[in-house]
């Protein structure tokens, strides 16, 4: 009858709905899969090469030893032959056009990607191949997207592990956030919902470079901290490069701005994956007026703060 066969289609049609759907995702599935068996031979192949022993404490000491790097299918390498050397406590600003390969070069030195050739050296250890727990506790790292945790502000300060409250509070007051914490809500208390979504751009920056500093770090990597920074947090942030430096850490940092390349001793300036310029701050900043290249950031006139401590004068040893 013409009811039985309505009836008949309809239950044909819920019994293949979902081998339809499975046809119609069959795409997303076989990428997913794909994707799926590259991750996992991506995470087996980083432990090889890395050493399971944890090393003395270091103190600071960076070493670039004809450092080159080309990502996969690449034919000219994002860096190329570079080498210079970091004193503890050491401030070096790292500076360039786009595309010079900064945020390359600072992946490299926290150990996240295998050099092509050359090495990044900690006190002597390659940083690469450096046991990836051990050297977590002595270095702090400020991504230029900083990334928050469905947390409090005291738990994304200690790294979402246990901590002794006194070591996050000096964090904070080192970072310059310690009163812009305790205006929040709840304090340190505050959840700050997933990605930090309850902060504003500038709370997250401070946020993650009191994180950064936690624990005391001997070696500091921060990639365009004051992006999101206003005038005042941007000062705050000066006194605290140089409070690093006081410390005895070494701090490497990417600016586009002139105003906080006045925190540092030295200065970098990368074109094309390899070094432009080297040297002192003063020697570096009057050579680019001097050269007055159009692709090189705007670091001149400098204005003078005098609210930040003039830099100690030492100097890096540059390698050919």
């Amino acid at each position: 009858s013409a009811g039985t066969a309505i009836a008949g289609s309809i239950v044909m049609a819920r019994a293949l709905a979902p081998i339809e759907q499975v046809f119609g995702a069959w795409r997303n599935i076989v990428q997913a899969r794909q994707a799926w068996q590259r991750l996992q031979g991506f995470l087996s192949r980083q432990g090889m090469g890395r050493s399971d022993r944890a090393l003395p404490r270091p103190t600071g000491r960076i070493a670039v030893e004809q450092l080159s790097f080309a990502f996969p299918g690449q034919a000219r390498p994002s860096i190329r032959g570079m080498s210079f050397a970091l004193a503890p406590g050491e401030v070096l600003a790292v500076i360039g056009p786009s595309a010079a390969g900064k945020s390359t070069l600072i992946r490299l030195l926290t150990g996240t990607l295998q050099p092509s050739a050359g090495a990044v050296r900690l006190d002597g250890a390659d940083v690469f191949r450096w046991q990836r727990s051990d050297f977590g506790r002595h270095v702090g790292y400020l991504p230029q997207e900083v990334c928050l945790f469905d947390g409090t502000v005291f738990e994304n300060i200690a790294r979402m592990g246990e901590a002794r409250p006194d070591d996050v509070y000096e964090a904070a007051r080192l970072a310059g956030c310690h009163d812009m914490i305790l205006r929040l809500p709840q304090g340190y208390d505050t959840r700050i919902g997933d990605d930090g979504q309850h902060l504003s751009g500038g709370q997250k920056q401070m946020v993650g470079l009191a994180r950064a500093m936690f624990g005391q770090p001997v070696f500091v990597v921060l990639d365009e901290p004051n992006s999101n920074l206003d005038g005042d947090a941007e000062l705050d942030l000066m006194r605290a490069v140089r409070r690093l430096s006081d410390r005895g850490t070494t701090v490497v940092l990417v600016s586009h701005g002139p105003r906080l390349v006045q925190a540092c001793d030295t200065v970098l300036v990368m074109r094309e994956g390899a070094v432009s310029l080297l040297g002192p701050r003063d020697d570096v900043l009057a050579s680019l007026r001097q050269r007055n290249a159009p692709n090189t950031p705007a670091v001149a006139p400098v204005p003078s703060v005098a609210a930040v401590p003039e830099p100690s004068g030492k100097l890096m040893q540059a390698h050919a």
